[in-house]
């Protein structure tokens, strides 16, 4: 562990749970958060607050007044201000000697190999009105460089959260999925059979206007599922009881309105050859 006596002061309680090791592997991992809104801000705070020591963080939205229903960062006093910049100052009066790079005009074509640069995992926050197009390039390019790739769709009271290692199946086939509810507001089955059903038909409904229906609980659940898949994947064989992360096709599925949580095999709607 680093000699930094804030550092020390700071992991205290986490030390006999994450171990020495742990934190040292986490203080050396840098994350790449393609936007900085309900999930992708929780979850950087989350990891700062894990001891991951630098974060690439995009976002070319400004806080407004809808955001502070679920938005850690969005208060009366970060309104009208970029919402990547107010991340990196939360890290940074939260975390030591952060390491952090602002892409405030967020993820661009142009910007993609910038952005993923250093970085050991992807999360993938962005908007429902990205084109799918940008979002298989960040994809694609993040594959390349052998970066870990986490996507957590919030979903009512809960949300689906979705891994990819680099050697295993591709993001690419979770797209299908992902053109059919954003055009169609068209869930599989298995969704009302985990999430509140009525609750399943008004997100439907509202998909294609690019509003969707969200609540201050959803993106903790889906930022905490991340976090955990994240120290999963940093440090599989270094904690006491490790485990591998849940990757695809294996899909996590959380409803905590329903009480209801499973990991489905998503092959049946996922893209056969995306490997």
């Amino acid at each position: 562990m680093t000699s930094n006596p804030t550092i020390n002061q700071m992991l205290d309680r986490s030390l006999p749970l994450l171990t020495a090791e742990g934190v040292r592997v986490l203080g050396q991992k840098r994350i790449a958060i393609a936007g900085c809104g309900g999930v992708g801000g929780a979850h950087a705070i989350t990891m700062a607050r894990m001891g991951v020591g630098a974060f690439n963080l995009a976002d070319p939205g400004f806080f407004d007044p809808p955001d502070m229903n679920r938005q850690w960062g969005a208060n009366r006093e970060t309104m009208g201000e970029n919402k990547a910049e107010v991340y990196c100052r939360q890290i940074a009066n939260i975390s030591p000697n952060p390491d952090i790079k602002v892409f405030k005009e967020g993820v661009t074509p142009d910007n993609i190999e910038a952005f993923l640069t250093d970085a050991n995992l992807l999360l993938d926050c962005l908007d429902v009105s990205v084109s799918i197009d940008l979002r298989e390039r960040l994809h694609a390019e993040a594959r390349k460089r052998g970066i870990f790739i986490i996507t957590a769709p919030i979903i009512g009271f809960g949300c689906i959260l979705i891994c990819s290692e680099p050697e295993g199946m591709s993001m690419r086939a979770f797209t299908p999925l992902l053109k059919a509810t954003g055009a169609k507001g068209a869930f599989p089955p298995i969704f009302k059979q985990i999430f509140t059903p009525s609750h399943i038909d008004i997100i439907g409904e509202r998909l294609a206007t690019g509003r969707v229906p969200s609540l201050a609980i959803a993106p903790i659940i889906a930022a905490s599922l991340a976090a955990t898949e994240s120290i999963a994947f940093f440090l599989h064989k270094v904690l006491p009881g490790s485990r591998r992360a849940v990757v695809l096709p294996r899909i996590m599925f959380f409803d905590l309105y329903r009480m209801s949580y499973r990991i489905v095999d998503g092959s049946p709607f996922l893209a056969k050859e995306a490997q």
